[in-house]
Parts: C-alpha cells; structure tokens; sequence
C-alpha cells in the first residue's frame, strides 16, 4: 500500500487560525474582552508559549489590543489606519471622563430603572439615528453622541444629574470628538449605543453599567495608541 506522510502540525498556526475565524466572523465582536492565557491554554490543551505567539500574530494584524492590567480586547483593524483628523486626548482627561460617567451618568441609569418613560427612550433612539444619520459631519455626530447619553441621564428626572451633564457639555464633547475622530470607530458607537436603550427598555440597568465599564476598559486598552503624554 502507499504511504501518506504524516504532516507535523503546527500548534501556533492552528490555535492563531482558530482565533481569528472568531475574531473575522464576529463571534468576538469589537470590544469583546477574550478569555485569559491561562484560560486559552485549557481551552486549547497547549502551552502558553504557543498561545503567547498565537496572541501576538492577532496582535500584528490589530484584530486583538493589549494594555497590561487591563485585557486582551476584540479590535477593529481600521481604527489603526492612517487619518488627517488631529486627535488630542491625554489618558488623564480620559480616566477623569470615566470616573465622572460612573458618578454621574451609572448613578442616573440605577434610578431611570423606576423614573424612565417611553418618551425618553424615544428621545434616546433619536439621538442615535442622528448619529447615524452624521456619520460624515464631526461635529454633528459629536453632538449627537452627547445629547444621547444627555438623554440617559435625563431619564433619571433628576435634576442635578442632568444639571452636572450641561455644565461639563464643552469638555464631554471634546472627550467625544476625539474618541470619534479614531478612524472607522462611528459604526462601532452607533451599534453599542443602540443596545443601551434596548437594555434600558428591559430594565437591564446593571447590565448597561457594566458594558460601560468594560467599553472604558476597551477605549483605555485601543485609545493608548492615540493618547497623548500630557
């Protein structure tokens, strides 16, 4: 009989090849934190040296972002490419931001799970189609996103919740012009921003607060690419 010759696989290319049709296909959708090394070596039964160098590939094509004590996230490899757009964000102002939408806007969604009515969520997805609908007009789309999350906290009914958002307007936008100024980042923010009210809508309000912490975590992990030193 013939002999077929064995061939000797390679342990990097197959689990790379593995990550990547999840990451292309979307079953780990943008913003997706992946499971651990530690956990991809169970999941795989290999060392993690080869999962180490599996990483690493994905990280190359930026289909994975990596910020030590923060996670590995699901990237979109467009964010990366070239742009004329100028962006000014220092890591500073951007963790001020973050604490500011835990104190202000994560306090306001506990309380919309009772104050919220079906004219806000209303007001909400129309916020959204506006973003949508400026997805070539920066500064419209930047309007747009702030008066959504405007319209979050204002389904709280409180009024010096609401009152703290119009006063930080000027700054709030300038953290969302240039987070939106990253290229191919709109599409992203108008999918996500969308399933905010449909959490809202179901009262899944501990579910909103923590896919903003993980988006926090994710903008912290792909916007280090950008920030600048001061």
């Amino acid at each position: 009989m013939d002999i077929v010759r064995i061939e000797k696989i390679n342990l990097v290319d197959a689990v790379y090849t593995q990550l990547r049709d999840l990451l292309i296909s979307g079953k780990w959708p943008e913003g997706t934190k992946i499971p651990s090394e530690n956990e991809l070596c169970k999941e795989f039964s290999v060392s993690r040296v080869v999962i180490r160098e599996a990483l690493q590939k994905l990280r190359g094509e930026k289909l994975l972002v990596t910020r030590q004590g923060v996670g590995t996230y699901a990237a979109n490899p467009s964010n990366f490419e070239p742009t004329e757009e100028k962006i000014v964000l220092s890591e500073k102002l951007y963790r001020d931001f973050l604490d500011f939408r835990e104190a202000v806007e994560n306090t306001a969604v506990k309380l919309s799970r009772q104050t919220a009515t079906e004219e806000d969520f209303l007001r909400m997805e129309q916020c959204v189609d506006a973003m949508q609908a400026a997805y070539k007009d920066n500064e419209a789309y930047n309007l747009a996103d702030f008066n959504f999350h405007l319209a979050v906290v204002s389904a709280s009914h409180n009024d010096l919740l609401i009152r703290s958002m119009v006063a930080n307007q000027n700054t709030i936008v300038g953290v969302f012009t240039a987070m939106n100024a990253v290229p191919d980042s709109r599409g992203f923010g108008v999918s996500s921003h969308r399933q905010i009210v449909e959490n809202l809508r179901n009262k899944k309000t501990r579910q909103v607060i923590d896919d903003y912490a993980e988006m926090g975590k994710y903008n912290l992990t792909r916007l280090h690419h950008f920030f600048k030193n001061t």
